[in-house]
């Protein structure tokens, strides 16, 4: 009941913006997420984005949404 949409949409409220996509027609069944880090990314910066992603993750199991109007997040 959990798409990769739906977690990349309940991160951004925490300001994280991580693209969830669909790959090109002959792979359009597969959905993939892109995280983008910057060089020089402090570790505490890292584990803030971990913990925020578990936390994303545990409300989403817990509060599962029965038809999710999250969708792609980045075009390309």
């Amino acid at each position: 009941g959990v798409t990769l949409y739906d977690l990349s949409e309940r991160v951004r409220l925490r300001g994280w913006l991580i693209a969830s996509y669909r790959l090109p027609t002959d792979r359009g069944d597969t959905v993939i997420q892109r995280i983008l880090i910057r060089h020089g990314v402090s570790r505490d910066l890292a584990q803030l984005l971990l913990d925020d992603l578990g936390h994303a993750l545990a409300f989403l199991r817990a509060n599962p949404v029965a038809h999710s109007v999250a969708g792609p997040t980045f075009h390309h």
